[in-house]
């Protein structure tokens, strides 16, 4: 959390929506962009702000209409993402720097192999209002950063970064560039499904080479 003001500093953020996870939904975060950069922030909210949570879950959805859908089918599954959108001044004023709007996302997810429907309700604070930023464009802020953090979700599942063992030193920094690296030759290559490639490749040994441009 200590970097996020420093990594951000020497770029232009004037008119730019900034997103970020759970963690990074500080106050002070809030106050440095709107007040210091002039940006829009879209942030998730969870327990970690847990007054603001409360908040957000006691707003009225059911008089809200949903406002944006998507569907998408890929992966063994099958989503149905529903976005909700409400302003948030007045008795409605959220107690977070610059809120104006609260956000409720709805994502119902089928598995295709077992048949399960799950439901998973994810809440998130913008300082943009309706007029500077539709429903629509919300929701492509919030699709595109949890495309981001995908490369994290596959060093975690995939190569069990949670697992290892090194923790001292820069062994971990080192694994985790060694894996990003990995990560990437097979999305240069055109691959998308990582675990897939990783047994396929490790199978023949010739077929990682093949990918460093060493045959």
């Amino acid at each position: 959390m200590t970097r996020f003001a420093p990594l951000l500093a020497a770029l232009d953020l004037s008119a730019a929506l900034v997103t970020a996870d759970a963690l990074h939904t500080q106050r002070e975060h809030a106050r440095w962009l709107a007040e210091t950069k002039h940006a829009g922030y879209l942030f998730t909210v969870k327990n970690n702000q847990p007054r603001l949570y409360r908040q957000l879950k006691a707003l009225p959805w059911t008089k809200v209409p949903v406002q944006d859908q998507t569907r998408e089918r890929g992966h063994g599954r099958y989503d149905i993402r529903r976005l909700q959108a409400v302003t948030c001044t007045g008795p409605l004023a959220l107690d977070f720097p610059h809120a104006v709007q609260a956000l409720r996302i709805r994502r119902r997810r089928l598995n295709l192999t077992t048949g399960r429907w799950s439901t998973v309700t994810v809440y998130a604070i913008t300082n943009l209002t309706a007029a500077q930023a539709s429903p629509a464009d919300l929701a492509d802020g919030l699709r595109g950063h949890w495309a981001i953090e995908t490369l994290p979700h596959i060093r975690d599942t995939t190569y069990g970064e949670d697992a290892s063992r090194l923790r001292t030193g820069n062994a971990p920094r080192a694994m985790a560039t060694l894996r990003n690296t990995a990560i990437s030759l097979l999305r240069l290559a055109g691959i998308t499904t990582i675990a897939q490639a990783l047994r396929r490749n490790s199978r023949n040994p010739y077929r990682p080479l093949q990918l460093l441009g060493l045959t």
